[in-house]
């Protein structure tokens, strides 16, 4: 009856299992321009193993930093906006492991396409800077 119930919550959207105003309505995803042209073919986004124990989220304000500190290796990423109550899982607003900032992390979850309202595709220019978003 528990495994049941546990399976039941875990296919809910992501905002019934949080309290209404804590969820922005739309959250943000960055991937590697290999995992947005896999993901095309795919029902779910195809993500990185870096997202094997839960799938990292931000809030707009957070996609710079996520990008500088991240994604330093990349010469082009894709910015995915997502309406979080499409998003299937447990949403958690907590630090990564060792940090202090605080991030939105998806447990047990997943990115159907269909979450994906708009994407960007950034580049590097010659500074080695993204572009603009």
């Amino acid at each position: 009856m528990i495994k049941a119930l546990l399976t039941l919550l875990l296919l809910l959207p992501v905002t019934l299992l949080a309290e209404a105003d804590s969820v922005p309505k739309y959250l943000y995803k960055i991937v590697s321009m290999d995992n947005w042209c896999e993901s095309q073919a795919r029902p779910v986004l195809k993500l990185s193993n870096l997202d094997d124990q839960f799938i990292h989220l931000a809030a707009e304000k957070d996609i710079g930093r996520i990008l500088e500190k991240y994604w330093e290796g990349y010469q082009e990423v894709v910015i995915l906006k997502l309406v979080t109550d499409k998003l299937k899982g447990r949403m958690e607003y907590e630090a990564n492991p060792g940090g202090t900032n605080k991030y939105y992390h998806l447990y047990n979850g997943t990115i159907p396409r269909e979450a994906v309202v708009e994407s960007k595709i950034l580049h590097r220019d010659e500074s080695g800077a993204f572009l603009s978003y």
